[in-house]
């Protein structure tokens, strides 16, 4: 397991938010049905909590949770593992009609960026 998470997020002075993984107790996702927002509530040693937002994903709030969660047990011995976003729109692939050898895809996956990483006491 690494020691931090890396968020990336478009907010401006927010590029790039490192988490540590140690400190984590707690996650909580809510959506109001545009956005989904994950609460990470740090330990006692550490007050605050890093509220992070993105465009609702494909797969709801259990996408969100396992983006973190893979995450956190990504990359085992090192320093930072990266979140990367949940799937907002799933790639597509031409219709069968008994073709053999490559796919063609019509509509690439889509990976919206994490809009803000915020960290309050």
């Amino acid at each position: 397991m690494a020691q931090f998470l890396k968020v990336e997020s478009l907010a401006a002075g927010q590029a790039v938010t490192l988490i540590p993984i140690s400190e984590i107790a707690g996650m909580l996702a809510t959506s109001d049905a545009t956005d989904t927002t994950l609460v990470i509530t740090m330990k006692t040693g550490t007050p605050g909590t890093y509220t992070i937002v993105v465009a609702d994903p494909l797969g709801g709030l259990n996408s969100m949770y396992k983006a973190f969660n893979d995450a956190i047990v990504a990359n085992p011995g090192g320093v930072v593992s990266t979140v990367v976003p949940p799937l907002t729109t799933a790639q597509a692939p031409e219709s069968q009609s008994g073709q053999a050898g490559k796919i063609l895809i019509t509509q690439q996956a889509v990976y919206t960026q994490f809009a803000s990483c915020t960290f309050a006491a």
